[in-house]
């Protein structure tokens, strides 16, 4: 009898082994990620997505707004510019597609988040930059994806993943408390495009005259931000240096006139509370950031986040 109860007990210490080692392993690798995802992109042109792999449930939301699938982008004669990158992270089984689509001829910025759970599509959240609001805007034409956020990192000059996000997050403290305290590491040379526009470097901070992100912080530029909320971190990747970051940056305008730590006179563009939903992807090398890129979109004041806790 003893016998007998020590082979069962080893037989389910094996099969325990052989379990656990099958949750620790992505039920969908990279490959899977993107292979869902370009069928994604695929099918919405032609706006048949009964082909897709849905799960049971999904949410599905379109610049912060619930609706159902098939509603928004999917029924406004969709069409994708330009073949854009795709950002998988097998960890958290999210995966990103960020580039330019079109809606009966007019472009926009584009961010697309799925969520793969069991090879089945279970979360769709999409930010899409659309030409006419009082969010910025550069001409379609004039913009290229950086090769950048595709480009492997060497190793000896890669950064843990949760150093990737906290340094993400310390951009966020950085731009939200906005006195010239730094809670981050950014490279000299970095550059941020929002919307296709470079507000870095170029015409766009000119009358400013202050370029680069670190020393556009330094400055106080973004003093506007009152507050950087529901942010997320669905994608990281430590071979290439992105992180994709999700989040609502408040603008409560209580006041149109505000200074620069160097005493410049600045203006509020827009004159009325807002909220910008943002999706941006940041690439990060030997601990730095040095290239940052995304969506902006207009959105009603404190609009509540359907997907942060």
């Amino acid at each position: 009898m003893k016998k007998i109860i020590r082979i069962v007990s080893v037989s389910v210490l094996a099969m325990l082994a052989h379990n656990q080692a099958q949750a620790q392993a992505p039920d969908c690798d990279a490959a899977c990620l993107v292979g869902i995802a370009q069928q994604y992109m695929q099918d919405v042109v032609t706006k048949d997505f009964s082909k897709l792999p849905w799960g049971d449930a999904v949410r599905f939301t379109e610049n912060n707004v619930g609706m159902m699938i098939g509603e928004g982008f999917w029924g406004a004669g969709p069409s994708v510019v330009n073949d854009g990158i795709y950002l998988p992270d097998p960890q958290t089984g999210n995966v990103v597609w960020w580039g330019i689509t079109g809606e009966h001829g007019q472009a926009a910025y584009h961010g697309l988040r799925l969520q793969i759970e069991n090879r089945a599509i279970t979360e769709v959240e999409s930010y899409l930059g659309r030409e006419g609001t009082p969010d910025l805007f550069a001409p379609v034409a004039d913009y290229k994806v950086s090769a950048a956020f595709t480009a492997r990192v060497d190793a000896d000059a890669r950064t843990p993943r949760d150093r990737m996000i906290a340094l993400v997050d310390g951009w966020f403290n950085s731009v939200q408390l906005n006195d010239g305290e730094i809670f981050t590491s950014i490279a000299a040379d970095c550059t941020r495009t929002i919307n296709g526009l470079n507000i870095t470097n170029g015409d766009y901070w000119a009358a400013k005259q202050v370029e680069g992100c670190k020393q556009q912080l330094e400055q106080g530029l973004f003093k506007p931000a009152d507050r950087i909320r529901a942010r997320r971190y669905p994608v990281v990747n430590e071979e290439t240096g992105v992180v994709v970051a999700l989040s609502l940056e408040d603008h409560a305008v209580r006041y149109v006139d505000y200074k620069s730590k160097s005493g410049a006179d600045l203006k509020v563009e827009v004159e009325y509370p807002n909220t910008h939903g943002r999706l941006e992807l940041f690439k990060i090398v030997n601990g730095e950031i040095t290239e940052v890129d995304g969506v902006s979109v207009f959105l009603p004041y404190y609009i509540h986040s359907l997907w942060a806790e």
